[in-house]
């Protein structure tokens, strides 16, 4: 047996007996193998068994909420379409319509060499994605992208709360989906539009040493929180008040190992199909 085969067999055995029983979070939808934040991406994660699909949201000039990382159109990722005339840019400087004339789908990014393209794809719109999804087990797992200050526009967090809210209920998913966001306000005023819609605290870096007393402020029910900003002990304590702890977002079995070993709810990955296969593997899934 070779090195690299001993130390994957050592991650197995030792997982086996202390390792939490994770849920697994796609995130973007699993772009590993995908186009990220797309649909076909998303179908192909739910079919692998997925529990918990992430994505992230933006607001558009016709306050139509749409499915894409960055809050300017990736030109790396998206192709302008020429007949549509619509060039790169902020997309709460366009429609859903203008936002919806890029091919997300023909190229990938360098960090994923091996994704497969789909053509064609357009970014969905929250309520193409929820059509798409309700009838799955999945839980949904949505972050606002909001501008950065010195942007020229701006979003104001309450409207992008109203948005998600009524999409979110009009789909009937008020106890499946779950609100991310590194803007509180944008959390705080979800709780105070539809308590129901969980919502999760992203940046906990900021909130150290007192990541329960931010996560009670702001009356969430979840954190993102890197192993490198806390120790067993913060971990064990958010688990123990019955906040729910997902994993950074981490790609290679030792982090995934890592993270299993901390109890976290869900291990956070670009690579659902590696994941599953790892916790497969190490007695963690059936």
């Amino acid at each position: 047996m070779n090195r690299q085969l001993l130390s994957a067999a050592a991650l197995l055995f030792s997982c086996a007996a202390t390792c939490a029983e994770p849920l697994v979070l796609a995130h973007r939808g699993g772009p590993a193998q995908l186009p990220e934040n797309t649909l076909p991406a998303f179908r192909q994660s739910l079919s692998l068994g997925v529990d918990i699909l992430e994505f992230d949201m933006n607001l558009t000039s016709d306050d139509r909420v749409v499915l894409h990382h960055d809050t300017s159109v990736n030109s790396v990722i998206c192709l302008a379409d020429p007949k549509a005339g619509v060039a790169h840019g902020p997309i709460r400087m366009m429609t859903l319509q203008e936002a919806q004339s890029f091919d997300c789908g023909s190229r990938h990014p360098p960090n994923f060499p091996a994704q497969q393209a789909v053509p064609g794809t357009r970014m969905p719109s929250l309520e193409e994605f929820l059509g798409a999804t309700r009838d799955s087990k999945a839980l949904f797992f949505g972050e606002t992208k909001m501008p950065k200050p010195d942007a020229g526009y701006s979003i104001d967090p309450e409207l992008f709360a109203l948005q998600v809210n009524a999409t979110v209920s009009k789909y009937g998913v008020e106890d499946r989906f779950i609100l991310q966001s590194f803007d509180y306000r944008v959390i705080d005023a979800m709780h105070q539009l539809n308590p129901r819609i969980r919502t999760c605290l992203l940046g906990m870096q900021r909130n150290k040493p007192n990541f329960l007393e931010a996560v009670r402020r702001h009356h969430a029910s979840c954190v993102v929180l890197r192993r490198d900003y806390a120790d067993a002990s913060d971990f064990k304590q958010l688990k123990d008040a019955g906040v729910m702890v997902y994993s950074d977002v981490v790609d290679r079995a030792e982090e995934w190992q890592a993270y299993a070993q901390l109890g976290v709810d869900a291990i956070f990955s670009n690579d659902p199909v590696g994941l599953i296969e790892y916790l497969k593997k190490s007695g963690l899934r059936d």
